[in-house]
């Protein structure tokens, strides 16, 4: 009777569990076609009501084993004294060789539970909106996928002085970057990030900004391949969304356009921690150029390194050098030309007609040589950077002498409510300060606040000679842009930012008879930004 009940019990012990195991294939495929939010709930709910079953398992099991023992015992202490006994003693131990072959029936069956169990764990996915982007990610780490946008809405007025006849900047407004896409992880060891950016001024348009595939299996050394933007300074490394202003400043933007800039296709091999980051890349081209026949070849470098001093203080220094190997042929055939052409817009990209004040031309060359040094750090709320740039030109098939050209610019801010700008080292740069208070009327949260000021200059005259006199056979009068810019920063949330900013622009230059044709320009801009 005591080993019938006890068969009982264990029956239905295994029928509890194998009815767990069945409702747990068929809500399986059942989850499949159901929202994701209620597919998590249920196979949690699942995975509680399995861990329950293998509780009582593990206690029959041990019942079992005590009863065993009980039995065990009774048979030696009555074998030795009541042979009559021997037909009830080979009972009892039959009884105990199949309550045995029970228990392992039963954990073999609670380990298969368990690894289900796991395996339904490991395939669960999570879903965050950390500072409002939606991020899918399995258990396990080994995949993972978030929304990607960025959207900067500028609006400007052209207050112009002098400007040389026929130039006219227009007011208005765009979307100076309007891009959407996904970034993620595949295998764990795999990232990857689309975006394609629908802004841009009319004389730009949509275009691809990132498309890569990095290897992260070597950490801390990645790997990555596709087209992005190239490493290469830190206010080139500081991301669009975090920008002091609405646009870098003009020396670091010409560089950057040489070999780097968004969109530009090649290969990088990096490597950072929380202090050095130090990369080299091979590019080519831009996504989608045009009027080129051969593309492009380059070799861009960059290294920097931080000093944590504690207590919120930060300093660090960098340097970059872009070389170009071979510019990119307009024509077909081994004498096509090679040009290059340097020239660059005020700090502002409202403008339609993509007007320069300051262009050296086109150049036939060989080679084109650059470099920069940048320091930046912050101590508390207060931060500011800066930078030299020196362009080298090598002219092709020419006895001129080659032209070289040279910028720097300063900037500097103070978040008026008291943040600090992180550094963040997976891009050797400094970012942008999170609100201590979000912005809310019912917590009486303004967010963060920042004033930012920056002077730049570039000079793209080389022996350019004196007004009212004609150029050397070797000058390149491209002219000198100036340019101070205020602004004022607003930070509601991590996704939202608003920026005030105003420019004064002074360009001086020489046409071929020594003719003044610099120019004068004011401009007040705002951009709305979300960016997640």
């Amino acid at each position: 009777m005591r080993s019938a009940n006890l068969h009982a019990r264990l029956c239905i012990g295994a029928a509890v569990g194998a009815l767990f195991a069945s409702q747990a294939v068929a809500q399986d495929a059942h989850l499949k076609h159901r929202h994701l939010r209620h597919a998590v709930d249920s196979v949690s709910a699942r995975l509680d009501r399995l861990e329950h079953v293998i509780e009582e398992q593990q206690a029959e099991i041990h019942r079992l084993r005590s009863q065993v023992g009980t039995a065990q015992a009774s048979n030696m202490s009555g074998g030795a004294t009541q042979p009559a006994a021997s037909q009830s003693s080979e009972v009892s131990d039959s009884q105990v060789a199949q309550i045995e072959a029970e228990v392992q029936d039963l954990k073999r069956s609670q380990a298969a539970q368990y690894a289900d169990i796991q395996a339904q764990r490991q395939s669960d996915v999570s879903v965050s909106f950390k500072n409002g982007r939606p991020t899918f990610k399995t258990a396990d780490g080994n995949f993972s996928a978030s929304l990607r946008t960025l959207l900067q809405f500028d609006n400007a007025y052209y207050s112009q002085g002098k400007l040389p006849p026929g130039i006219d900047f227009s007011s208005g407004s765009n979307f100076r970057r309007a891009r959407l896409g996904l970034s993620g992880t595949l295998y764990k060891d795999w990232s990857y990030e689309f975006l394609y950016d629908l802004g841009g001024s009319s004389v730009e348009g949509a275009t691809l900004a990132s498309a890569y595939l990095q290897y992260d299996g070597l950490a801390p050394v990645h790997l990555r391949v596709g087209a992005y933007p190239t490493p290469e300074s830190f206010e080139d490394s500081t991301s669009a969304a975090d920008l002091l202003f609405l646009e870098r400043a003009q020396p670091v933007d010409l560089e950057r356009s040489i070999g780097g800039s968004d969109g530009r296709q090649g290969a990088t091999i990096f490597a950072y921690d929380d202090n050095y980051f130090i990369a080299g890349s091979y590019t080519g081209g831009l996504v989608g150029e045009s009027g080129v026949f051969d593309e492009e070849s380059n070799l861009v470098g960059r290294a920097a390194y931080r000093f944590d001093l504690g207590d919120d203080t930060n300093f660090a220094v960098g340097a970059d050098s872009t070389y170009v190997i071979k510019p990119a042929d307009l024509a077909a055939g081994r004498e096509a030309p090679d040009s290059i052409r340097f020239r660059e817009r005020p700090e502002l990209n409202v403008d339609d007609n993509g007007i320069r004040l300051i262009d050296t031309g086109t150049l036939n060359a060989n080679h084109i040589l650059t470099y920069g040094l940048e320091a930046a750090g912050n101590w508390h709320s207060l931060y500011g950077q800066g930078g030299y740039f020196h362009y080298d030109v090598s002219r092709r098939d020419s006895s001129l002498a080659d032209p070289n050209f040279d910028g720097w610019y300063m900037q500097a801010s103070w978040v008026l409510t008291g943040e600090s700008k992180p550094y963040r080292p997976e891009r050797g740069a400094y970012g942008s300060p999170s609100p201590a208070d979000e912005f809310s009327f019912d917590k009486l949260g303004w967010g963060a606040w920042e004033l930012a000021a920056r002077y730049s200059v570039l000079d793209l005259n080389f022996d350019a000679g004196s007004p009212n006199t004609v150029a050397a056979p070797d000058a390149i009068r491209g002219g000198e842009q100036k340019i101070w810019t205020a602004g004022l920063n607003w930070y509601p949330n991590n996704a939202i930012r608003f920026m005030l900013d105003y420019q004064h622009t002074d360009a001086s230059r020489l046409n071929s008879s020594g003719g003044d044709i610099g120019g004068r320009l004011d401009a007040v801009s705002l951009r709305a930004q979300m960016a997640f």
